[in-house]
């Protein structure tokens, strides 16, 4: 490999100038630096380059010193003599120039007359370091695949972008003088700093597949729980004395649990934590809970090479400015509104206060103290089951609720939110008559012996909406509820919230377009295919439920075949109507069979993770169910089974339930079976 201080420096010049007569005024040229979009003029003399201006000059001799800028000329204020060199001159020539003549600027000139281009030192200084880093990483990057590398690069840019976020908490720690936790935080900020630095220079920012887009995702929240596990192993939070294996898996069920926004805890007393340390634990969640995976993808690449990611993160029929709307305005004021009135209308403490919504506008279910969620607090409870309502809706209502377009079109309240609701709220009296039956005082009695406490209206209104949202804040002793209480709390935690929203879940949205797509097959075995034609996609299922919406399809086939003979049959009507008849019916199977898949998954792993844990633990199969439900559908509701006692094989399942269940399993179906790709 050629040394770079060796190479041209016609290899690093750029063409941004303009040349000018030394007679021209400064007014005149920088009209002519704007329409040319360039940098720097070069000042001719006699049809020779003889000095330099760059828009710097013009604003301090110029502008700061309020001259008349017609009046004033490129001779007065050009910089000269001009410093040149050679086309066949060096790197290393170049920057010696620079360095003599104090110069950041050289125009490379052919026989004293012709300006080829010109080479900045900041491009050189650049190309120095890239020469640095290509040799200290390349051997590397020779050992990875092609296909990797996109993932990789952008697994780099992901993981500085993270330690950049996580410096958050430990500047709060070192506002709060907590210098043991400042030194945990600090060694996971820098291990995701150097981990993002190796990969991205042994991987490379590029555009990625679906199947790339999966691995990345998937890869980004395991790594980001492995790094992110670090303060809790660096303060062993769980009091213990665990030797090292012991103490990694809780340290890393833990972390997980945050950027998942599960909220299963090993932790019973966080209020006993350092402050930013309790803090961290909630902003986890925070940071993994508003998709802000696709957020730092959204900064890098344009729109129409994120398709492939929409259909895996929470954040698909949006666009990007849209989605970057939702999350960083709507989402921010949302948390900023339920934090003053957490701690202005419910005497909550403001660090406590903040760390509960993070959790509950994100669905996470962490807790600051571990009396926090209490009834005996109605105004704070009523906050908390707001935010949580809000975290379980699509990120396309917010949008829309805000937007005169989504009012005008009626876009807010589709039909997927309106059956959320409804489940809500049919789902309330039935959990409480299931906890127990009705009472004389109108509570319900849970456990079959009548022995615990007593369940009002108000706790199993706020337990459902905790399931519902998957957002997992309890108060009550779910494991001595009846059974039948029990099972109906995974039915709700399974089907979750809505689609494209931080509530995990089934969703609701799947169900619903089940239900369709059933009833139109029986509509077409009853009326055949007039049944068919007169049915409409489009209009049968929420525009935030259905990521495979025909419309949407055919604007793709527009993008990716705009002089091919697909477009000249969008153009014709007629055949339009065919192709989307022939799309809908085509993707509907689609739909349907990865629909299928998806519940079958979930029930199946969840099954089976129940029944290893209730074998390891001894526990009631029912609660360890209910565990592995919890854990997979992200919710954090516990029958009692998590605890640090559980053995470490069980909380590495539960763990893994978490990462799968992030993605709703979808992603590691795009991962190993071709077929749903596409």
């Amino acid at each position: 490999m050629q040394d770079v201080l060796e190479r041209p420096v016609t290899s690093y010049m750029h063409r941004l100038f303009v040349t000018l007569d030394e007679n021209t005024n400064v007014a005149r040229a920088v009209q002519q630096m704007n329409s040319q979009s360039a940098e720097t003029i070069i000042v001719s003399s006699n049809a020779r380059p003889a000095g330099i201006v760059t828009d710097s000059d013009i604003l301090d001799q110029v502008v700061m010193k309020g001259e008349d800028s017609d009046q004033v000329f490129l001779k007065t204020v050009m910089s000269k003599p001009l410093v040149t060199i050679s086309p066949k001159g060096t790197v290393r020539q170049a920057l010696q120039l620079m360095r003599i003549n104090q110069v950041k600027r050289l125009p490379v000139v052919v026989n004293g007359t012709e300006v080829l281009g010109i080479v900045t030192q900041v491009a050189l200084a650049n190309a120095v370091r890239t020469s640095v880093l290509e040799r200290t990483f390349g051997r590397y990057r020779s050992m990875i695949t092609e296909k990797y590398k996109p993932i990789l690069g952008n697994l780099g840019i992901l993981l500085q972008f993270s330690g950049v976020l996580l410096v958050v908490p430990a500047f709060l720690g070192a506002a709060l003088g907590e210098n043991t936790s400042i030194v945990g935080i600090l060694f996971a900020v820098i291990g995701l700093s150097f981990a993002g630095f190796f990969l991205t220079h042994v991987g490379e920012k590029s555009p990625m597949n679906l199947k790339q887009a999966s691995i990345f995702i998937v890869s980004s929240f395991v790594l980001l729980s492995l790094f992110g596990s670090i303060p809790y192993m660096y303060l062993d939070p769980f009091q213990r004395n665990l030797d090292w294996p012991s103490l990694f898996v809780d340290s890393f069920f833990e972390s997980a649990s945050g950027f998942t926004t599960t909220g299963l805890s090993l932790i019973s007393n966080p209020e006993s934590l350092p402050k930013s340390l309790d803090f961290y634990h909630s902003y986890t969640q925070w940071v993994g809970g508003l998709s802000f995976v696709y957020l730092v993808m959204i900064l890098f690449f344009p729109e129409r090479k994120l398709s492939a990611m929409k259909s895996v993160l929470g954040g698909g029929m949006l666009r990007v400015k849209e989605l970057l709307v939702t999350i960083v305005v709507i989402f921010t004021a949302y948390t900023v509104l339920l934090i003053f009135a957490t701690v202005f209308f419910s005497q909550t403490d403001v660090l406590d206060a903040t760390s509960l919504v993070f959790s509950t506008i994100t669905s996470g279910g962490f807790i600051p103290d571990s009396g926090i969620i209490n009834p005996q607090h109605p105004e704070r409870m009523a906050f908390v089951s707001v935010g949580m309502i809000l975290s379980a809706l699509p990120f396309a209502f917010h949008y829309y609720i805000f937007s005169k377009a989504g009012l005008r079109t009626r876009k807010t309240i589709t039909l997927e939110v309106g059956v959320f609701f409804l489940l809500m709220a049919v789902s309330i009296p039935i959990f409480f008559m299931l906890a127990g039956g009705f009472v004389d005082n109108g509570s319900a009695i849970t456990g079959d012996d009548n022995r615990s406490e007593k369940v009002d209206i108000y706790s199993a209104a706020f337990h459902v909406i905790s399931g519902t949202t998957t957002t997992g804040f309890q108060y009550l002793d779910i494991h001595s509820t009846s059974s039948t209480a029990k099972v109906f709390l995974i039915v709700i935690m399974l089907v979750g919230g809505t689609a494209f929203s931080t509530a995990g879940g089934i969703k609701v949205g799947r169900f619903v377009i089940l239900y369709q797509e059933f009833r139109k097959h029986a509509r077409e075995k009853v009326g055949g295919n007039a049944a068919v034609a007169g049915s409409s996609t489009s209009t049968s299922i929420s525009s935030t439920a259905n990521p495979y919406r025909s419309s949407e399809f055919i604007t793709r086939i527009r993008e990716d075949h705009q002089r091919g003979q697909i477009e000249d049959k969008i153009d014709d009507q007629e055949k339009t109507t065919t192709l989307l008849r022939q799309t809908r019916l085509i993707v509907g199977k689609k739909v349907v069979r990865e629909i299928l898949v998806i519940i079958a998954l979930y029930v199946c792993i969840s099954f089976l993770t129940g029944l290893a844990i209730s074998f390891f633990t001894g526990s009631k199969f029912e609660d360890s169910l209910f565990e592995s439900v919890s854990a997979i559908s992200t919710t954090g509701l516990t029958a009692g089974v998590t605890s640090v006692n559980l053995d470490s094989f069980s909380k590495l399942m539960l763990t893994l339930n978490m990462v799968v269940g992030r993605f709703e399993i979808i992603a590691l179906l795009y991962i190993f079976f071709s077929y749903f790709r596409k």
